[in-house]
């Protein structure tokens, strides 16, 4: 994730004062909204003191491994549309397409009002959204496999669409000397439109925002200030 967080680096460096050892502003206060087993976060914690961060998360599974990643960083159990925390941050981040797992664009609006209400002053919200009902790709099947210390996983994807849902079968092979076990999951996500983001971040108090071309993933990046 260094190249991805690069890339969030120099966006906020676009719209944030300087900060840092050194610098007249001290570390950005940052939350991670879908912070997961906390890698983007490591990233972050690495970048010689200009960010202080902290994560959030819906899977408390998820929290326990970036509690062992990051261990000191703060992190906290919730719901993005319903959190509640005394921090006010620099920089709120929701990348990785985190945001398609909201159902609507009620939810979508909510949890962005939310994550608004969380902002100081001229703070920086960077969304990046999930597929498109254009980008999709019906039956499209990947797979990937990596191997360390022994341990070989591979993963395989295949997505079908359903109405505005994108539903994600995952299935993970994972082998070592002593075996090999399957593990499965389904995902669905929500395929908002360009028009559906702008109206939530519009509707939510951050203004016109337009989809900046470059992103982490390729899908784009919404830069929103308070």
């Amino acid at each position: 994730y260094q190249h991805e967080m690069g890339l969030v680096d120099v966006v906020l460096d676009r719209h944030l004062p300087p900060a840092g050892p050194g610098k007249k502003k001290p570390a950005r206060q940052v939350l991670e909204i879908g912070c997961g087993p906390g890698l983007r976060l490591a990233v972050l914690r690495q970048m010689h003191g200009k960010y202080e961060p902290e994560g959030l998360d819906y899977d408390p599974a998820m929290l326990a491994l970036a509690r062992r990643r990051v261990r000191g960083v703060p992190l906290h159990e919730g719901d993005m549309r319903t959190f509640s925390l005394e921090t006010r941050y620099d920089a709120i981040l929701c990348l990785f397409g985190v945001i398609g797992y909201l159902k609507n664009l009620a939810d979508l609006t909510t949890a962005l009002r939310n994550m608004r209400e969380h902002l100081v002053p001229k703070g920086v919200f960077l969304l990046e959204p999930w597929l498109s009902p254009d980008a999709v790709i019906n039956g499209y099947l990947h797979a990937d496999s990596a191997c360390r210390n022994g341990l070989e996983v591979t993963r395989m994807t295949y997505t079908r669409v359903v109405g505005n849902k994108s539903r994600i079968d995952v299935h993970y092979l994972i082998g070592d000397k002593s075996g090999i076990c399957h593990v499965d999951e389904c995902r669905e996500m929500t395929l908002f439109t360009d028009e559906e983001y702008r109206t939530g971040l519009r509707d939510a108090g951050f203004g016109d925002v337009v989809l900046d071309a470059y992103g982490p993933q390729g899908r784009g990046l919404y830069p929103a200030q308070v």
